[in-house]
């Protein structure tokens, strides 16, 4: 008979599932709570679920292997372990401790040396005097970033924040991601990712969009740049004229000046306003020329059909020996052959013997360089003065201006003393005068083919003169209809009367004088920021040392170090 003895392994028969099984399920399940932590703005059902994945893997292993955990928490590594588990968490909690104190206190210390998250010095003295300034406008930053851009956006928060805290509120900011708000970024003129507008805010806190500033947060610079070009909005004033005939400044047809009123009010902030004589010579008139509380100021005379009387021009050059401003846009003859406003002799010779230039009592045509090939009454000029601030930057441009029925300028072959006279615009050469006004009425075309009597061009139809002792401005212009809407809204197709008239009244106050004197921070070159140069060959040994030699030379030493440790093994 045959004895059996008991198998001793059966109560310790490996289990169907490995239990160390669990611990690779309850890192993924852990894996899967971290990650959703740190890339969902909420903790979602994803993140709980592989957190409970964990806890519940963790504790099935307790039970499939009890040993185990017997061992780790009876065992050395307790022992060891446990200590280094208790500093750790210690250390993190004062850690906490510290932070919270520090962000309580708003504690911060820039460690940078490119000055990324805090104003620099310059940069904090500007902002800090518009923080005191009362008629500086509350101003807002938007920040176009995308959701890509989340790591810059952090980054600039912090420094945004120092802008909001050094202007005293004065300055906020808003975030707005252009692919989910593409109209917006259109309204700002947002060209890329990462850009920002600068706009000052009106009374009611609403953004004033046609005044925004684009830039690049490039340097800190241009941010502060942009924000000091918003808050100095200055205090300019036009006065437009009320004359017989003359144009008006809110008509939007053809022949009105809306455009150009709109350009000055809602783009550069302006004040304007229709005025006429009687109103301004009144002893209780609200408008006080030559007003030394703004900025620049200037007279605007839109056409005119019939002289002034002689008081009323006595007040317009008593304005200007003042040091007053005036530009004039010059109505055509008058087919009875009476002088218009702008040739009548006790302005025009006015203008002459203190200015240098006056209005010639003649029409242009030009049947060569015309805008339009139906008529020579509108020659178009493409001659542009290259030294004028109102002309040299479009001297030489695929860019043209239309003289709609205009007279020519006398110019005084020696300017007055103190006086400076620039002819801005000359017609064609291929021009002709003609002096007699029934020009303009008859039907007749063959009259108005030149005739060896015609003066030849070219011709001053725009100019421009300073008595630099009074400081007063003068511009000409020999047609009334250079600033019309009709030819405001040419300007896409290069047509420049808008741009050259607005330029004309920025001369004439000084308006763009103004803004470059508002303070403007320049780049400092930084030590960080020199490029470094090397050679082909101090190249392809840095990328040897940083490429081969540093990562293996480590794996090597592991090696050395494996082999070593085993031969001691081996030998004990």
């Amino acid at each position: 008979m045959t004895t059996q003895s008991p198998n001793p392994n059966l109560t310790e028969q490996e289990p169907f599932i490995p239990p160390f099984y669990m611990l690779i399920l309850a890192a993924v399940g852990l894996v899967i709570a971290v990650i959703v932590a740190l890339t969902q703005a909420t903790f979602s059902v994803v993140g709980w679920g592989g957190l409970g994945l964990a806890i519940l893997s963790i504790v099935v292993w307790g039970f499939m292997a009890p040993d185990q955990v017997r061992s780790i928490l009876s065992g050395r590594t307790a022992r060891y372990g446990g200590t280094t588990v208790l500093v750790t968490i210690l250390f993190l909690a004062a850690l906490i401790a510290i932070y919270s104190v520090v962000k309580g206190r708003a504690i911060r210390a820039d460690l940078t040396q490119r000055d990324t998250f805090s104003l620099n010095d310059q940069t904090h003295k500007a902002i800090a005097g518009l923080a005191v300034e009362p008629k500086v406008p509350n101003i807002k930053i938007f920040a176009f970033y995308t959701a890509a851009q989340a790591s810059r956006k952090d980054q600039d928060t912090v420094l945004f924040d120092d802008y909001v805290k050094t202007s005293n509120n004065k300055i906020s900011y808003e975030f707005v991601d252009p692919d989910r708000s593409p109209g917006v970024a259109q309204q700002y003129k947002i060209t890329s990712n990462g850009q920002l507008a600068v706009v000052p805010l009106d009374a009611n806190g609403q953004p004033q969009v046609d005044k925004a500033q684009a830039v690049s947060l490039s340097t800190q610079e241009n941010l502060t740049n942009a924000i000091m070009r918003v808050a100095a909005s200055g205090n300019f004033h036009a006065y437009f004229l009320s004359v017989e005939g003359g144009l008006k400044l809110t008509d939007s047809g053809n022949t009105g000046l809306s455009q150009l009123n709109n350009q000055l009010t809602n783009v550069f902030n302006w004040k304007t306003q229709e005025v006429n004589l009687i109103d301004l010579t009144a002893p209780n008139s609200k408008v006080k020329l030559n007003d030394p509380t703004v900025d620049g100021e200037v007279l605007v005379i839109p056409g005119g059909a019939s002289v002034l009387p002689d008081a009323q021009v006595k007040f317009i050059t008593d304005y200007l020996d003042k040091g007053g401003d005036l530009i004039i846009f010059a109505a055509p003859m008058n087919a009875d052959g009476k002088p218009t406003l702008a040739t009548g002799d006790t302005l025009n010779n006015y203008l002459f013997t203190n200015f240098g230039v006056k209005f010639a009592n003649n029409i242009i045509l030009d049947q060569v360089q015309a805008a339009t090939s139906q008529s020579p009454f509108y020659p178009a000029a493409i001659d542009f003065d290259s030294t004028s601030d109102i002309t040299k930057n479009f001297a030489g441009q695929q860019a043209f201006l239309i003289f709609e029925q205009t007279d020519s300028l006398d110019v005084a072959p020696t300017a007055p003393a103190d006086v400076t006279v620039t002819q801005l615009v000359k017609s064609g050469k291929d021009a002709y005068a003609k002096t007699d006004p029934k020009i303009l009425s008859t039907t007749d075309t063959s009259q108005y083919n030149p005739t060896d009597a015609d003066p030849k061009g070219p011709f001053v139809l725009m100019a421009s003169a300073e008595n630099t002792k009074t400081g007063a401005r003068v511009i000409l212009v020999g047609s009334q209809y250079f600033p019309a809407n009709q030819y405001a809204s040419l300007l896409s197709a290069n047509v420049l009367d808008l741009e050259i008239s607005a330029r004309g009244l920025f001369w004439t106050t000084k308006f763009d004088e103004f803004f470059s004197k508002i303070p403007q921070l320049q780049s400092s070159q930084k030590p960080q920021d020199q490029p470094i140069v090397m050679d082909s060959q101090t190249s392809r040994t840095i990328n040897f040392v940083i490429l081969i030699l540093l990562p293996f030379g480590v794996l090597i030493i592991g090696i050395l170090v494996w082999w070593t440790g085993r031969e001691k093994r081996v030998v004990s």
